[in-house]
């Protein structure tokens, strides 16, 4: 692994557990046992280091979620394992970390948005209508749907919500999914669906 690879990689570590603002380049430094001389080479300041960690933590998010939706399973399974995905990253990105982000780096967290906005888009809508031609889903308007779940994940997880409502994230998150998706569910669907609420 590359010195930039294993800065990055550490760093990601470091800002989730100790936040982003708060840590400095010196405490990066000193617990990799690396000169500082060494990260600005490749990160000339810690800005540029948080917008390089935030950019690699999306970039796993996709490797994870790609193939999970890209799967054979039916459509409820594939939000299902969704869901279990983005509860895993939760333990990361906490609420506290998320409103560190929007009040100290909101260029960087409307870059963020953006990824999560696209990503829903792009690739749930393609499970929704894999769930209406498995006779899972109800013909309601793809967009409709799209609109009201991602409006749900913009509304629901985020800090102020979760704070004000003593939440976790994976608890607003699944709570969305068997809200939304429990609307949506053909009778036939009602079987899957209730299947997959018991492994939640």
């Amino acid at each position: 692994m590359s010195d930039q690879q294993k800065i990055i990689e550490h760093s990601e570590e470091k800002f989730f557990r100790d936040g982003f603002y708060k840590t400095t380049m010196d405490e990066v430094a000193e617990e990799m046992r690396m000169s500082k001389k060494t990260i600005y080479k490749f990160f000339p300041s810690k800005e540029v280091l948080i917008t390089a960690v935030a950019r690699h933590f999306m970039q796993n998010m996709r490797n994870k979620i790609l193939p999970a939706l890209n799967s054979d399973k039916n459509a409820i399974e594939k939000l299902e394992d969704l869901v279990s995905i983005l509860t895993a990253a939760s333990l990361k990105v906490t609420p506290k970390r998320i409103d560190e982000m929007q009040r100290h780096f909101p260029s960087l967290w409307n870059e963020i948005d953006k990824f999560r906005t696209k990503m829903m888009f792009e690739n749930i809508t393609r499970v929704i209508d894999q769930g209406k031609a498995e006779g899972l889903f109800i013909e309601y308007p793809t967009t409709i749907i799209m609109n009201v779940l991602v409006a749900s994940v913009r509304n629901i997880v985020n800090p102020e919500f979760i704070l004000n409502n003593n939440f976790s994230i994976s608890e607003a998150a699944r709570y969305a999914f068997k809200i939304i998706i429990g609307g949506i569910v053909t009778e036939k669907g009602k079987k899957t669906f209730n299947q997959t609420l018991n492994k939640m």
